[in-house]
C-alpha cells in the first residue's frame, strides 16, 4: 500500500507528464535522482526550478500553477469527500507549503512555508516571484474551487513576521 507522501509525488510526476510530455518528466526525474534528492520540499523546488529553465519565469508561473491544480484534482478523485480537507493539509505540508492552514469566508492562509526562508529570501525574492509558489497556489485553487465553489485564487499577501501567506477566494 503507497503512503500519501508516495501517492502525491506520483501524482506531481503524472500530472506533470501530461502537460510537458513523459520524456521531459524521465530526465526531470533522473537529474533529481543522480542528484540525490528524496525530502519532498526539495524535490517540488527542483522540479520549479526546471520548469523555469524550459518555459521561462512566465511559462513555468502558467505549468506550474497548472500542475498543482490537477494534482489537487487528482488527489480528490482518489480520496472520499469527507477526507478532502485532510489531504488539502497534509498535501501542502509534505509539500512544504503549510504547517497549517487558516481559512475565513474570503481568504485562506498557508503557515510556515519553508521556501520563503529556506529558498527566496536567500535569492532576495519575494513571495511568488519564484515558479515554486505557483505549485501551492493551483494546489489552493484547486481545493478551494471544491470547497467554496472559487473561480479562482489571488495571492493577497505575505505576514512575514507570522509566516503567513494570505489567498484571496475569488468568485466572478
Amino acid at each position: 500500500m503507497k503512503t500519501f507522501t508516495e501517492e502525491l509525488l506520483e501524482s506531481i510526476y503524472k500530472d506533470l507528464s501530461q502537460i510537458v510530455g513523459p520524456k521531459a518528466v524521465d530526465l526531470l526525474k533522473r537529474r533529481i535522482l543522480e542528484k540525490g534528492i528524496t525530502d519532498v520540499p526539495q524535490i517540488i523546488f527542483e522540479i520549479a526550478g526546471d520548469m523555469e529553465q524550459t518555459f521561462g519565469t512566465k511559462g513555468a508561473y502558467s505549468v506550474l500553477r497548472e500542475l498543482g491544480r490537477t494534482v489537487a484534482r487528482q488527489l480528490m478523485e482518489a480520496h472520499p469527500k469527507e477526507e478532502w480537507k485532510e489531504v488539502f493539509e497534509k498535501g501542502l505540508n509534505i509539500m512544504g507549503f503549510a504547517k497549517g492552514v487558516k481559512k475565513e469566508p474570503e481568504r485562506a492562509c498557508i503557515c510556515s512555508c519553508i521556501f520563503y526562508p529556506n529558498f527566496l529570501e536567500k535569492k532576495n525574492l519575494k513571495p511568488t516571484e519564484h515558479p515554486v509558489c505557483w505549485i501551492g497556489l493551483g494546489f489552493i485553487e484547486g481545493f478551494m474551487k471544491a470547497f467554496t465553489g472559487a473561480t479562482g485564487v489571488k495571492f493577497e499577501g505575505r505576514d512575514f513576521e507570522r509566516e503567513q501567506c494570505w489567498f484571496r477566494i475569488a468568485n466572478f
